[in-house]
């Protein structure tokens, strides 16, 4: 029997879709189940029988994991009930502006549009779900000039023993336009952040000094923070950015790295475990939040479908 995929499932329903393919594969083994049987196998992962017997047959006819869990959570599932046509007025505005496209430019020409055509248009919190959807579909570089920024990623995945709510952080160093992670740390434990020193050395570490060079763009209080790193690159003439970096990687990654969502303002950034958590959800080992994190840096690399980019680092 060939294993399992489960490599297109939420992350957090991954343990209860491996007990669900564990107990369908017990029941059907049994050579001539008996209706105790079903009630017994279907209340171990607490189903009644007609749902245990539906995904019986779902696994039976596909043998796809990823039926046995409900799909991905969150906001971006839901409908809005907007008008079908006001919707494809946006999908259109969209892709001749591109998924640089900013909420102030593209926002203003959808109502205009869906005005003429005697049509409410989508709310500019929907216009912006639009927007980040296509950042997130698209390998396409981002806005602006060759540049380097350092800022943070958080995720909804809340961490087993952990003993907080904070989510795990991905600090992040990212060429921009291309929009490819050159390096990064990663951190599940509130106490003992990624460091910006060792960021900055690594990030100095895979630097070339005859390449075109670009911009250090770090906010007040990683500058601060990742002074000595910086001087050690020859970097402590940097100053702070002076604007948001947060910003910054919002626009370029529009909300998803890799398979993953992720979460670019602090102030959204916890609790985890009361946004999250279903039935269905399980917080997972510390090692295997760091192992998908990490595999979300990878994914999203490989999408970018780019040779390695050279560069030398440059104060802002």
């Amino acid at each position: 029997m060939n294993s399992p995929d489960f490599s297109g499932i939420d992350p957090l329903r991954v343990p209860e879709a491996r007990r669900r393919v564990a107990a369908l594969n017990e029941y059907l083994s049994l050579p001539n189940p008996s209706s105790n049987d079903t009630l017994r196998i279907a209340a171990s992962i607490g189903l009644s029988r007609s749902q245990f017997c539906r995904l019986t047959r779902v696994w039976r006819d596909h043998q796809d994991a990823s039926l046995l869990v409900v799909g991905k959570r969150g906001p971006a599932n839901r409908k809005y009930n907007v008008d079908q046509r006001a919707v494809s007025i946006a999908q259109e505005l969209l892709a001749e502006a591109g998924p640089t496209a900013s909420l102030a430019l593209i926002a203003p020409q959808i109502e205009k549009r869906c005005a003429e055509a005697g049509i409410s248009p989508p709310a500019r919190s929907t216009i912006n779900n639009y927007i980040k959807a296509a950042r997130a579909g698209t390998a396409a570089p981002a806005a602006g000039p060759p540049r380097i920024v350092v800022g943070r990623m958080w995720f909804h995945i809340p961490i087993t023993a952990a003993g907080s709510d904070d989510m795990p952080t991905l600090l992040t160093a990212v060429l921009l336009p291309e929009r490819i992670v050159v390096a990064h740390g990663i951190s599940a434990d509130p106490l003992s952040p990624p460091s910006v020193n060792d960021l900055i050395d690594r990030l100095a570490g895979v630097s070339s000094s005859d390449s075109e060079a670009r911009e250090l763009l770090l906010d007040p209080d990683d500058r601060r923070v990742g002074s000595e790193a910086l001087a050690r690159a020859g970097l402590g003439s940097t100053r702070s950015y002076n604007r948001s970096v947060q910003r910054e990687l919002s626009k370029a990654f529009g909300g998803s790295l890799g398979p993953l969502a992720v979460i670019h303002q602090r102030g959204m950034a916890r609790p985890a475990t009361k946004r999250v958590i279903t039935r269905h959800d399980e917080p997972l080992p510390v090692e295997n939040a760091m192992e998908i994190i990490e595999n979300a840096v990878l994914s999203h690399n490989a999408s970018i479908g780019m040779a390695p980019v050279r560069f030398s680092l440059a104060p802002y």
